[in-house]
């Protein structure tokens, strides 16, 4: 009898842990995983030792003890779980749809250019504050956590949107090009005011009016990165799961579609779930969507047309373009050659 019941159980139930940690790895691009990833395991490092104190960029370390290494580490730091829930809920919002229209490489420069800016700016203020009033406290301060960079690209995304749209915060109604402000006078109401948060809305306006432009990386610098044949310096990173290469970024259709579905169904791994452009002969400069994207707390609206998306004029863009369709129809043929369901 025994045996005869376990022959009618059936196969085992899988184990709902696993599968959504897989749903998580296949759903979710490989930038935003990499950072979501090092939050949690700051996480759960605080319960033995402080990671704050080995990460944070704070003034008396990153400066006086040559730890430069801080000014690329602090936004990875979460010390309590009402900060680690707030962080997945911020960043997978707004990581996944824009790391899927811009492409993991330039999602991840602009991550970093975010983080490095803010982090430069706040040690200069913090080190004249210290000169002008001799307080140690400011060399004592720190920046770290994900929202002084999520702060920042928030200010990108609405600093490209059309004047005219609003955003929703819970049941407040805002213009697009406010939201960060208004976002930062909530923080400061509940956590008072950080000079690293007032700092990184500030250098987001600055990037998305084209202030940092010379940090901006080219499109054809970002494909030679990205070549495996020419053993690009992310070849390495172009298989993985989630990567989303530059020819492979949907624009602003990335914020049409569903929350980091993935269309090719869940059996399959490969690259991240999104579309490449419908248009062969459309631009592959990333853009950012200029609804206003997703509202903490409610919808958007507002159109998807982005400034700077110009026609071609001369003979050489438009053979460009022609170009780099041609290598997106090729990487697709090759997607499907390769997708044994199609």
């Amino acid at each position: 009898m025994p045996s005869e019941n376990n022959n009618n159980n059936g196969p085992p139930q899988p184990n709902p842990v696993l599968t959504a940690y897989e749903s998580y790895v296949r759903d979710t691009p490989l930038i935003t995983r990499y950072v979501l990833n090092a939050i949690m395991i700051s996480f759960f490092a605080g319960f033995f030792t402080s990671p704050a104190y080995f990460l944070a960029n704070i003034p008396a370390l990153t400066i006086f003890k040559f730890q430069l290494y801080r000014i690329v580490t602090s936004p990875l730091i979460c010390t309590d779980i009402l900060s680690l829930f707030f962080a997945f809920m911020g960043f997978l919002n707004n990581g996944v749809r824009l790391e899927q229209s811009m492409g993991s490489t330039y999602f991840g420069v602009l991550f970093f250019t975010l983080t490095i800016a803010t982090n430069i700016l706040f040690l200069i203020i913090s080190v004249l504050l210290w000169g002008l009033t001799n307080s140690d406290s400011y060399l004592a301060g720190a920046s770290m956590g994900i929202w002084t960079v999520l702060l920042g690209i928030i200010a990108v995304e609405c600093s490209e949107a059309p004047p005219d749209t609003k955003r929703r915060l819970f049941f407040l109604e805002v213009p697009t090009l406010y939201y960060p402000l208004v976002l930062l006078a909530l923080f400061s109401m509940f956590a008072g005011v950080r000079l690293a948060y007032v700092l990184g809305v500030a250098v987001g306006y600055a990037y998305g009016y084209g202030k940092l432009d010379r940090w901006k990386v080219k499109v054809e610098t970002v494909r030679k990165w990205e070549n495996r044949d020419q053993g690009g310096c992310l070849s390495g990173f172009v298989n993985r799961i989630g990567f989303v290469t530059l020819g492979m970024a949907s624009g602003p259709n990335a914020w049409q579609t569903g929350s980091g579905g993935n269309d090719r169904g869940s059996s399959g791994g490969g690259p991240a779930p999104v579309r490449a452009p419908s248009d062969p002969a459309a631009p592959t400069a990333p853009s950012f969507p200029t609804s206003g994207g997703r509202s903490l707390g409610g919808g958007s609206r507002g159109g998807l047309l982005s400034r700077g998306n110009k026609a071609p004029k001369t003979h050489e863009e438009r053979a460009a373009l022609l170009e780099r369709a041609a290598e997106r129809r090729r990487q697709q043929q090759a997607e499907t050659a390769s997708d044994p369901g199609v």
